[in-house]
């Protein structure tokens, strides 16, 4: 019966992927993926996400923009959402091994020439990085600063910001994670921080006015994709039909308008 339902659901996943445009498989291939296809699809969750992207109890990612879209995926293929919680620094490696089959989110930008270590899929959600500081202000001459210390995440690239770093002009002060950067640009252990926007949001809807940190200017937007593993048990074109279609459905233009 658990085989019969399974090939029942492939088949009406390859029959919505041909209405929606894409190609559809072969009845032998079809037939023969439908037995082999795992039952779950296992999604990487960086420890370095906070709010809005990922909402933790104990520990333990419960909901967030990043967990509304990795079950969007999963109710798309259909499958078993599988949350395998990493250290930032291990997520590459997981994706190029095949320990995960997916992940969300990521953007070329963040790589040097090698590139990601999977293939894309569609642009999902556009992030906006923008500097900080404690006090409300125009936008600063960063050329122009000597030695400014800048709130930054241990591993992640600012190509935008890269020349001030290497002349010295701006000064990188790495944090475990963009909540522990914010709240050490708050009790004025930095100068100003690199932050994305919505976090930023997140970050100052929990504290009183006085205790708001301020934006000065964007430095830069990046649209971010979810990365299939070249090595996961599910066959790469599918899961790029799943993505193609996730990105057009009402809920997922609900969690992009959000």
């Amino acid at each position: 019966m658990v085989q019969d339902e399974r090939r029942r659901r492939f088949i009406g996943r390859a029959l919505a992927a041909s209405a929606a445009g894409l190609p559809l498989l072969q009845p032998q291939a079809t037939w023969a993926l439908s037995k082999t296809l795992p039952d779950t699809l296992r999604f990487a969750v960086s420890d370095s996400w906070v709010p809005p992207y990922v909402v933790r109890a104990q520990g333990e990612p419960v909901s967030g923009l990043m967990l509304d879209l990795i079950h969007l995926v999963a109710q798309a293929a259909p499958a078993r959402a599988v949350l395998v919680k990493l250290p930032s620094q291990r997520i590459d490696a997981a994706i190029h091994d095949g320990e995960v089959d997916l992940h969300c989110l990521i953007s070329p930008t963040w790589y040097g020439p090698e590139g990601p270590p999977g293939r894309l899929g569609p642009a999902l959600l556009v992030l906006e990085d923008v500097l900080v500081t404690r006090e409300p202000g125009p936008p600063l001459e960063l050329p122009a600063q000597r030695g400014l210390r800048v709130g930054t995440v241990l591993g992640y690239r600012y190509d935008s910001l890269q020349s001030g770093f290497d002349v010295g002009a701006l000064r990188r002060e790495d944090a475990p994670s963009p909540w522990h950067m914010l709240e050490k640009l708050r009790l004025g252990r930095t100068e100003a921080a690199v932050c994305d926007r919505r976090v930023l949001a997140h970050y100052n809807a929990a504290r009183p006015e006085a205790e708001r940190l301020h934006v000065r200017q964007r430095v830069a937007r990046m649209p971010t994709y979810a990365c299939v593993s070249p090595r996961s048990a599910w066959p790469l074109d599918l899961l790029l039909q799943v993505l193609q279609r996730v990105v057009k459905q009402p809920p997922m233009k609900r969690l992009l308008a959000g």
